[in-house]
């Protein structure tokens, strides 16, 4: 279980942090365009981490990579508390998203290599992101908007001495390309199919935290509701992923599926009450999705931490990607609904470019055969 629980309290750490970035920046003074770059600018160092870190990994083993990645983490998440305007959180934000960059496909490979479920240990994950954004709202709502700053430097300072006491016999060191472009190749019917889709996703999320303010429900308890309505995303994924046991295939194709729907339900919600369904239903499409990409990985792939540390940089690249296009969109058109139908387009798009490309890599493995 250590693993599990490092993860949980990693995790717990990141989200509990990002959760009131958004509503912070806009309370230093930041406009909607800035608050997409803020959230842009920690994905971007994030994004350049988990590449450069999950190669070293493959390279040089899993150990130091995770110790010094947790470490450097929990100091980063200090600076943050310091912060006093929108500058000062955009350089705190982009030392997190760097030092949060450097242990994540260490972990995952030891996951795998320990043969751990990878449902189960991806659940855990989940539930870390659910305690910590759930906490946060409440220490936000009682104490400061700052404040789970400090909490989230807490949780993964705790997360250090588990590592510490992790075995890490059997450690396969690898020689990796600096570019390993047969490996993007090998992988592009995943990578491709989960930028697009959580390009469109990570425009709603920019803003999301102001969408939650307008509805029905919430009166003085924002910080609060915010907490609640991620918890409830992250709760679920937590009770789906573990039973998630099907193919990578079919996986991959419900969830995108499922965010095509999702993302057409969120601007039918006028309530808090309406919107809690629809973060289940959420969480579904995301762990389909996650869980199918990781076991894809896994599964073909000896290089894991290379592997899986891109398909980090993907997703950071979406977050990108989607905060600059979603803060621009909400900047121009003054509408928070927008993004979400935005994010729907994506979302066909996505499950378009994933049945082209697994119909290529099948024609692909079929050839030699009729050779």
């Amino acid at each position: 279980m250590k693993a599990e629980t490092l993860n949980f309290l990693a995790n717990a750490s990141l989200f509990g942090s990002l959760l009131l970035v958004p509503l912070f920046a806009e309370e230093l003074g930041a406009s909607a365009a800035e608050i997409g770059f803020i959230v842009a600018a920690y994905s971007a160092a994030n994004l350049l981490a988990s590449y450069i870190f999950g190669r070293l990994s493959d390279i040089h083993g899993r150990r130091v990579f995770l110790i010094s990645g947790l470490v450097l983490s929990a100091v980063a998440c200090v600076f943050q508390f310091f912060a006093w305007d929108t500058v000062s959180l955009l350089v705190t934000r982009v030392i997190l998203g760097f030092c949060a960059g450097i242990y994540p496909a260490a972990l995952l490979a030891y996951a795998y290599e320990n043969k751990k479920r990878m449902s189960r240990f991806l659940a855990w994950g989940s539930g870390g992101w659910g305690a910590g954004t759930v906490i946060a709202g409440i220490v936000a709502t009682y104490f400061s908007i700052t404040a789970p700053f400090l909490f989230s430097a807490a949780l993964m300072a705790m997360a250090v001495p588990i590592a510490l006491r992790m075995p890490f016999r059997g450690d396969v060191k690898m020689a990796i390309p600096l570019f390993p472009v047969k490996l993007i190749r090998k992988n592009i019917s995943v990578y491709a199919p989960v930028l697009v889709r959580h390009t469109g996703a990570c425009a709603i999320w920019v803003m999301y935290p102001m969408f939650i303010r307008g509805l029905e429900g919430v009166g003085n308890d924002l910080f609060l509701w915010v907490g609640i309505m991620y918890g409830v995303n992250s709760f679920s994924q937590f009770a789906v992923m573990p039973h998630l046991r099907w193919r990578s295939g079919p996986l991959l194709m419900g969830g995108i599926i499922a965010s095509i729907t999702v993302f057409l339900l969120f601007p039918m919600c006028t309530s808090i009450w309406h919107l809690m369904p629809t973060q289940v239903l959420l969480a579904v499409s995301w762990a389909l999705i996650y869980v199918g990409a990781i076991k894809f990985m896994m599964a073909r792939n000896r290089e894991r931490a290379t592997v899986t540390g891109f398909l980090n940089s993907v997703l950071q690249l979406s977050a990108i990607l989607g905060a600059l296009i979603g803060g621009f969109i909400v900047h121009v058109t003054g509408n928070m609904l927008t993004p979400m139908y935005f994010a729907a387009g994506m979302g066909v798009a996505a499950l378009v470019l994933y049945c082209a490309l697994s119909y290529l890599r099948g024609r692909k493995r079929e050839m030699p055969a009729r050779a």
